[in-house]
This record gives structure tokens, sequence and C-alpha cells, in this order.
């Protein structure tokens, strides 16, 4: 898709939104595993989209140093499933309410792109959802230091995204990193929105992944 074709969807809140829900609903979802002999343990993540001025955002969390997993980086509110959801949607929306205090009756949920699994062994399922702006944010200040909202245009600019492949334990990781202001999104988060800017727009920032392999490819023997 055409950078003028992204401007014009995004310039009309619910032209945008019937877009996503639409590529959505039309995408078949993969399981991208750098491991296929490990299942992985059932987590759920929202992408928060919200309009600011007419203008469309996402809302991303910055994590404290007090939580087990990815301290002090840059996510997506959600966490692991618990016995009590009845489905990882379930899991999205009640992490989402217990992180920033966003109610599961005012996400309009748009749909689900693929899942991914993490090196720490969560599989993770990613859904998409709009909520209400401005929102009486209520964050839990053992796991969210503050929130960060990053308008959607400017992590869709290629001027402020790019990749950086890591050696880790044999593997070698397509890390993506997204710029805004001075935060980085990277990591989980990073290839989570890379996918999501694929499914979504046809942007291809998951080349040198394979659905089959992940983004965590075996190195070569």
């Amino acid at each position: 898709m055409t950078k003028k074709k992204i401007i014009e969807i995004c310039s009309d809140s619910q032209r945008l939104i019937s877009h996503i829900k639409q590529k959505l609903a039309d995408h078949q979802t993969r399981d991208f595993l750098f491991r296929k002999d490990v299942a992985g343990v059932p987590a759920a993540v929202l992408f928060p989209l919200f309009f600011k001025d007419r203008e469309p955002y996402l809302l991303f969390t910055r994590r404290t140093d007090k939580v087990e997993h990815h301290k002090n980086q840059i996510s997506l509110p959600g966490g692991r499933k618990d016995d009590e959801d009845a489905d990882l949607l379930q899991t999205a929306l009640r992490e989402t309410e217990e992180e920033i205090g966003v109610k599961p009756k005012d996400v309009q949920v748009l749909g689900q792109t693929d899942r991914f699994l993490t090196n720490t062994y969560y599989l993770v399922t990613p859904f998409v959802g709009v909520i209400p702006y401005p929102y009486n944010f209520k964050i839990s200040e053992s796991e969210i230091d503050y929130l960060i909202e990053a308008p959607l245009l400017h992590l869709l600019d290629e001027k402020n995204f790019e990749t950086k492949i890591v050696s880790k334990d044999g593997v070698n990781w397509l890390l993506h990193y997204y710029h805004y202001q001075n935060e980085v999104i990277w990591g989980v988060t990073g290839f989570l929105l890379s996918n999501f800017f694929s499914i979504v727009f046809g942007l291809d920032r998951n080349r040198c992944c394979a659905a089959e392999n992940g983004p965590g490819v075996k190195k070569s023997v």
C-alpha cells in the first residue's frame, strides 16, 4: 500500500476502523515459532487504538523494573492467561483493565493478529481494539511506569523504523525498532507492531522472517 493511500485511510477514523476490521477478518492467523517443540504459556495483549484531535494513536506502556520479564521495556497491555479466563480475548481485556484501567465494555474489539512465541516461552496472541479518548486511565504502579501515546502515522513512517539481527542462545533474532521521541519500541512489541502493519497495510517489515520459523531463526551448522 502506498504512503498516500495509508495517509488517506488514516485521515478518516471510521474508514480506518472498518479497514482494520476487514483486514483482520480476512487474515488467516499464523504462529511465529522459533521452537516447534515448545507449546508456550498462553498469553494475550491488546493494541489499544484511539483518536486524538481526529488523528489515530496507539497506546503503549513503559514497564517498571518490578515485573518479572522485560523490565523497563515498552509493551502493550496484556499478560498470561488465567484459569478463570474464558478465552484469550478475555485475558487481553482483563489484563488491560488491571494494568491501565480501561474497562472491557469500553473496548471495541476489531480482531486478532498472528501469534508469537517469545524467548521467554510465552505464546502471545495479540488483539486490536478501539478505546475512548480522553480516558481516565488508572495504571498499576507495580507494573507500569507510564503510558506512551504514539501517533500511528509516525510509527508507519519508515524513517522511524529499523531492524537489526541479534544472536542469542544459538538463535538469530531479527529485532524491530520503532523510534518515537525519546522512546524505542522493540523486542516482542516491535515485532508484533510490524506484524500488525504487515497484515493491515501490507508493509513488508517481516521480510527476513518466515512464518514456519518466525523472527528467531536457528543458526546453520
